[in-house]
């Protein structure tokens, strides 16, 4: 049975080391993750029974990020050959080399020489430049054609943005994120829990919540300016900002008080939890003012059973279909997300109806099953 090294950057977990999570839960191969950054993620992948080891990014590499220009580039190689022994050394323990993570792709590209083992890369973006440096986006796409004996995408948003940005189009594939359900069940059944969040973030009104980190093109701020077209309502941001963003959090809750709306929005950070936060909401909107690769919060919310607003992009549209399984909204438009947001709350039957349509979508198209049997496809094929 083939080995499998899982490879990620990151020291907390987004969204694409939460795909990671559940495929290394779900696949019957034996399997590590190594991380390349110190972070909570370690200690939730041994709570988990998931095998993981560090070996952390020296600072420079560590802070080149994908807006980075060529300066940024230069300055982290040296830090970054400094890893490249350790790398290939513990990539020879395994058979395959799977990355979660532009870093820790080209990392285990540049190890490949030494280790010798096929790599398989889940871009887990849209590359284009609304994220990505140019050159980056140059530089990623050549080193796919040289390193990676497979490219797996999340969506059909992101197929058409690698091939325009000159991705290789052999040995490429679209595998929709899972997730899992039977979780997400079990944390949207608990009633009192559930009630504990309406108290504390509804306070009796109606409540509207926002999922995931924190950043600019998230749309954070499209949401607030949203929520204060919509007397009455109460808001809830759950995330954090990570990746040096803290001052757009700062600014965002400035905004709060700029719109006259601190009173009604809670900044509620990290929660562990989330499927029973998304069941404690009537609303669930998804902001970001920039093509989504996919949109994992979406997927989350439909299984939870809160009727969802996405914007109409990018893998949002994939997982989507305007007033059958939620709504659509144009990126960036206030006004329309606030209208979405009352369509909802005024036709409390029409928003049911749509819920459960959009349950009923998520459980058959996003599982476990049809996520682990694709990417044992191509790990055999690698």
């Amino acid at each position: 049975m083939t080995s499998i090294l899982f490879m990620t950057h990151a020291g907390a977990a987004g969204g694409a080391e939460l795909k990671m999570i559940d495929l290394a839960e779900s696949t019957s191969n034996p399997s590590e993750v190594l991380l390349l950054d110190n972070g909570p993620l370690e200690a939730e992948l041994k709570a988990r029974g998931i095998r993981v080891s560090v070996q952390a990014l020296p600072a420079s590499a560590g802070s080149v990020r994908r807006e980075s220009g060529l300066i940024g580039l230069l300055r982290a190689i040296p830090a970054t050959l400094s890893m490249i022994r350790g790398i290939a050394r513990r990539s020879r323990q395994f058979d395959t080399i799977v990355c979660f993570s532009q870093k820790s792709f080209v990392l285990a590209a540049l190890a490949k020489p030494f280790a010798r083992r096929p790599i398989l890369w889940f871009m887990n973006d849209i590359v284009s430049t609304d994220h990505f440096n140019p050159l980056l986006v140059k530089f990623l796409t050549l080193l796919s054609h040289v390193a990676a004996n497979h490219v797996i995408v999340n969506s059909e948003a992101s197929l058409e943005a690698w091939f325009a940005a000159g991705g290789r189009r052999k040995r490429v594939s679209v595998i929709h994120p899972m997730i899992r359900a039977d979780l997400a069940a079990v944390q949207s059944c608990e009633a009192s829990r559930i009630a504990a969040y309406r108290e504390k973030f509804g306070r009796g009104r109606p409540l509207v919540g926002m999922f995931g980190r924190i950043s600019p093109w998230k749309g954070q701020d499209i949401f607030l300016r949203a929520i204060a077209r919509v007397p009455g309502v109460n808001a809830v941001i759950a995330g954090g900002a990570l990746f040096g963003e803290e001052q757009h959090e700062r600014d965002l809750r400035q905004l709060t008080l700029d719109l006259g709306i601190e009173d009604r929005v809670t900044f509620a950070g990290h929660i562990s939890d989330v499927a029973t936060l998304m069941s404690a909401c009537d609303v669930v909107a998804h902001c970001s003012t920039a093509p989504e690769p996919f949109g994992r919060v979406i997927v989350e919310s439909m299984l939870a059973g809160t009727p969802v607003i996405a914007s109409d992009a990018g893998g949002a549209r994939e997982i989507v279909k305007h007033d059958e399984t939620g709504q659509l909204t144009p990126m960036s438009d206030v006004p329309a997300l606030a209208a979405a947001i009352r369509r909802y709350l005024e036709d409390p039957n029409w928003s049911k109806t749509i819920a459960t349509q959009a349950r009923a979508h998520a459980e058959e198209s996003f599982s476990p099953a049809a996520m682990t049997q694709r990417f044992n496809e191509i790990l055999v094929s690698a």
